[in-house]
Order: structure tokens, then C-alpha cells, then sequence
């Protein structure tokens, strides 16, 4: 079944461009003269080792020798007829040369090969993959000596061509449809995604959700359910980009998914446990190919933060307004030594775990300093927000003043109802009390913290260093004003203001009922 489309003249024009340039550039390699016993035993002999295989067949690529991960993926794949393999190699280390050229090229000459689909962000880089696929079958050399003659009909620029013996090749960007996809009655069996995520999408979680979808669904669907090999590979680029959510390790402590075969690699690693390590006992993952200076030289002239993205998986997003070392860390004060406390929440308008977040900040003023000792900052419904304010209420000693504020329009019925019912529950209330402030715009108060922030005044509680809440609120201070969510700077920005008031911590407490040890009360 041919999906392709029709070429216009022009690109008809740069297509024969294309095959002009490729007969002229591509290097013709001699081909061994040997007796025909001694061409079969030599075929046979190189498909038993895929090194081998590719330095004979692609000795133009191998400037360097497979590391690890190259052979352990590919012997994964080659191994099992129904895989779904992913592959988090860092840039630059041979991702698409080994697994959108040399892997379908080997599979095909062991005789496990009935289809290819390439799919990419988009269709012009999709078509660029099959490009190069198209070149090798058909203009090396080597390779048809063994095998024959390869291609028979169709063009990579319209997505789609064939081999002579019906093999199917096709190229899918991002979203375009591959339903119905075969050769006959052969149906692709070697499916590979190749950095399917951009910038610009991960910027959306409902468009990346959309596009993990259509890669799980649309794409992997095309594939027979029986014996048929899945390949995404790609690096990190953020922490909510489609690669991770088929890994399935979106949030920190969220398990990867059972049914994959999962390889994470970093530039830098442990050689002995393969896992990142930027210490000075790091050494290059592809040792055969980069010396650890010329990493460490690739780190500096990116900047630490591209590095860490592109060669280590970690994706930190960066805002105009509040850097890195405007939120340091801090080994805060004991609570009870706090001269004044507060929680403030900003529960968002929305009811539902998709949209804004719940936020709730527990903030202690401590002579000139604004520290944040926990917080509630999560996409989730009212019920687990207020357990989520009680939990933070539990955190202040029984002696300790502590208001609990809201903005006042949202204290409506819902809420309270909601409070009163977990009163019951835990036999004690904590009693809300509305921030009747006729607030400035968000972005200009959020934005007036930077004033504290810029002199360190606002820190963040060592002990949650590794709190997925107070990560959240971390990264949508960073990614502020430019990030999609920052309802924890605003829940923030209220506690600081009551803070600043003089009448902060000076009334009778707000909370009443049993006091509950709790170890992380210290700071």
C-alpha cells in the first residue's frame, strides 16, 4: 500500500539533485575479490557480529568504535521480536546512524525485516531520516554486492519508497497518520521514533499528552501485535516531554513503565554502575570515541545548564526573573525559634487534578530572612489540598502562633464545608482567615519578590530538598514569568506580604486541638 504523495516540479528538481550528489559524494568502496565459498562463509561470518557487520558495510561512519550502550541496545532489539525499546542517549553519541541506518540494514540482512516506519517532530526531519536510509540502499556498494540490488520504486522526500524484494520504507512526522500502512501484506515490524520531542511543544502538557497518544496509539498500532520491534530514541529535553512520559518517570518517584526496555545514558558516568557522575571519577560513557576533556570542554562552551540537558537528561527551566542562586538552599532555624509564622494557601480556581495548581506555603520570619519550611504545591482536588493545609498546620509547634490565610474570594462555601468535614476527621479545626487585600496584577506582585530574592532573603528548607512540592515551586519560580503554572510563587508572594505586616504572629493562635510530634518540624 503506497501512502506517498505527488512531488511538485520543484521538489522533483532538488529530489534528482539529491541522486546526482549522492552518486557523486558517496565513497564507492572496493569490494573484496574473493571465491564465491569465500564470499558465503564472509556474509555469514559478519552477521553474527554487528560490530563487524558495520565496520565492513559503513566503513565511512566508524570513526570510532561502538561503545557500551550501542551494543547492549542493539543486541536488545535484535534479540527480541516483540520489544519496546527506549533509548535516552545524550546528543552527539551515534543515535540515529545506529539505530535509523545501521540497525534496519542488519535486521534486513538477517531475513527479520518486513517494514520500516522512521517518524520524527516532523515531516521534513522524518523524511530527512528516510533520506538516509534511501542512500545506503541504494548506492552502497558493499552491501548490494552481498545482497543485490535494493531499491525498486518511490522517493524519501513523499515518505515512501520499496526494495526489490517489497520491503516497505515510510516516514511519519509528528501527528500525520500511518493507519493502513503495508507492502503487500506486509506490515512494517520495525518501528523508530527519533527525537520526537521540540521545545516548543513541551511547553504544553496537553499537546505532549496528544503526541505521547499518537505515538503509543497511531504509531505503535500500525505495527503487527505480534513480532514487531518499537525503537524511541532521543535525550531528555524536558521533564515533561513525550520521551518521558512513555519511559513513564515523569515526576520524581514515578515509576518507569513494566513493559519497556529502558537505557539511559550519560556522557559522564560511573563505568562501573553506567549512572550520571560529574565528579572528577566520571569518565565518558563513549570512551572510544571522547576523551573526558573534550566532554568537560562540550559542557563549558554550552553552558552548564544546555549541558546538563543535552548530555545529561536534566531539563531546568529558566524564567527572566528568578535564577538558580536567588533560591538557595538553607539549613533553617529550628520552627518554634521562628519569630513570626504563617501558611498562606492559593488554591486556584480550577477543580480538577489538570490545570492550575493548589498551592500552600508554610513561611517563617526569621530576623531578614523569608523561610519557606514546606509547602503543598500540586495539581488536585479541594479535598486533598485541605489535608494537605492540615498536614502543613501539624508542622507548628502548639505554642507557636500560626494564621492560616486565604485569599478571601475563595473562601466560599465548598471550601469551609470541605475544612469542617476534615476537623471531624482529625479532632481539631484550624480556622481560615480571608485575605481581603486588593491584590495588584499577579505577574507584578510575583515579580516584586525578585527585590528579596536577588538579596538571598527568601530560602528554602534543606530538609525538602528532595520534596516533589517544593521542586514544583521551585521550578515555577524559575520558570517565572514564561512557565505555564505559578501558583506557588503567588501562594509565596501572599505569605511574605502577612509576614511584613506588624500584626503577623501577634494574636492567639489559630490552631487548637492535640499536638502531634512531627521530626520534621526541625529545619
Amino acid at each position: 500500500m503506497s501512502l506517498e504523495r505527488n512531488l511538485t516540479p520543484k521538489e522533483q528538481r532538488e529530489y534528482n539533485e539529491w541522486l546526482a550528489e549522492m552518486q557523486e559524494t558517496v565513497r564507492l568502496q572496493p569490494i573484496a575479490q574473493e571465491t564465491e565459498t569465500q564470499k558465503t562463509k564472509r556474509i555469514a561470518r559478519l552477521k553474527t557480529d554487528f560490530t563487524k557487520f558495520c565496520r565492513y558495510y559503513f566503513e565511512d561512519f566508524m570513526d570510532a568504535d561502538f561503545g557500551w550502550f550501542h551494543k547492549k541496545g542493539v543486541k536488545l532489539i535484535v534479540d527480541n521480536e516483540d520489544i519496546m525499546f527506549v533509548g535516552e542517549w545524550p546528543r552527539e553519541h551515534a543515535k540515529s546512524v545506529v539505530m535509523d541506518i545501521f540497525l534496519p540494514m542488519y535486521l534486513k540482512a538477517l531475513g527479520k525485516l518486513t517494514g520500516v516506519v522512521l517518524s520524527s517532530a516532523n515531516e521534513n526531519k522524518a523524511d530527512g531520516l528516510l533520506a538516509d536510509l534511501q542512500e545506503q540502499l541504494m548506492f552502497n556498494e558493499r552491501y548490494k554486492a552481498d545482497y543485490g540490488p535494493q531499491y525498486k520504486s518511490g522517493k524519501w522526500d513523499t515518505g515512501h519508497f520499496v526494495t526489490n524484494d517489497g520491503i516497505g520504507f515510510w516516514a511519519f512526522g509528528r501527528g500525520q497518520s500511518p493507519r493502513g500502512v503495508r507492502e503487500a501484506a506486509l506490515r512494517p515490524n520495525l518501528i523508530i521514533t527519533d527525537d520526537i520531542d521540540d521545545a516548543e511543544i513541551c511547553k504544553n502538557e496537553k499537546r505532549v499528552q496528544e503526541a505521547t497518544d499518537w505515538v503509543l496509539g497511531d504509531l505503535y498500532g500500525c505495527a503487527p501485535t505480534k513480532g514487531s520491534r518499537f525503537v524511541v530514541i532521543g535525550n531528555r529535553i524536558h521533564k515533561r516531554s513525550i520521551l518521558a512520559h512513555i519511559v513513564g518517570d515523569v515526576e520524581e518517584g514515578d515509576p518507569k513503565k513494566e513493559t519497556i526496555t529502558h537505557l539511559k545514558v550519560y556522557a559522564l558516568e560511573n563505568p562501573r554502575t553506567h549512572e550520571m557522575d560529574l565528579s572528577e571519577k566520571g569518565v565518558p560513557a563513549w570512551k572510544e570515541r571522547y576523551t573526558r576533556q573534550q566532554i568537560l570542554t562540550k559542557m563549558e562552551n554550552m553552558g552548564r545548564r544546555l549541558a546538563l540537558r543535552e548530555l545529561f537528561h536534566q531539563h531546568i527551566v529558566i524564567g527572566r526573573i528568578f535564577r538558580e542562586e536567588h533560591l538557595p538552599w538553607a539549613d533553617l532555624p529550628p520552627i518554634q525559634n521562628c519569630e513570626k509564622l504563617i501558611t498562606y494557601c492559593d488554591p486556584s480556581y480550577k477543580e480538577t487534578k489538570k490545570n492550575d495548581f493548589k498551592a500552600i506555603a508554610l513561611i517563617g520570619k526569621n530576623g531578614k530572612y523569608f523561610d519557606i519550611y514546606k509547602v503543598f504545591c500540586r495539581q488536585c482536588t479541594t479535598p486533598e489540598m485541605v489535608r494537605g493545609h492540615y498536614d502543613l498546620a501539624e508542622e507548628v509547634p502548639e505554642n507557636k502562633t500560626c494564621p492560616h490565610w486565604m485569599e478571601a474570594n475563595f473562601i466560599q462555601d465548598i471550601h469551609l464545608k470541605k475544612y469542617d468535614e476534615e476537623a471531624e476527621l482529625r479532632g481539631y479545626s484550624i480556622a481560615i482567615r480571608g485575605d481581603k487585600r486588593k491584590k495588584p496584577e499577579k505577574t507584578e506582585r510575583i515579580e516584586d519578590l525578585s527585590a528579596y530574592a536577588e538579596r538571598g532573603l527568601i530560602r528554602f528548607n534543606r530538609v525538602e530538598k528532595h520534596s516533589p512540592d517544593m521542586q514544583e515551586l521551585r521550578n515555577q519560580f524559575l520558570g517565572f514569568p514564561d512557565a505555564e503554572h505559578d501558583d506557588g510563587p503567588d501562594a509565596v508572594e501572599g505569605g511574605v506580604y502577612k509576614l511584613n505586616k506588624p500584626s503577623i504572629g501577634k494574636k492567639t493562635t489559630a490552631r487548637s486541638g492535640k499536638y502531634k510530634h512531627n521530626s520534621a518540624r526541625r529545619g
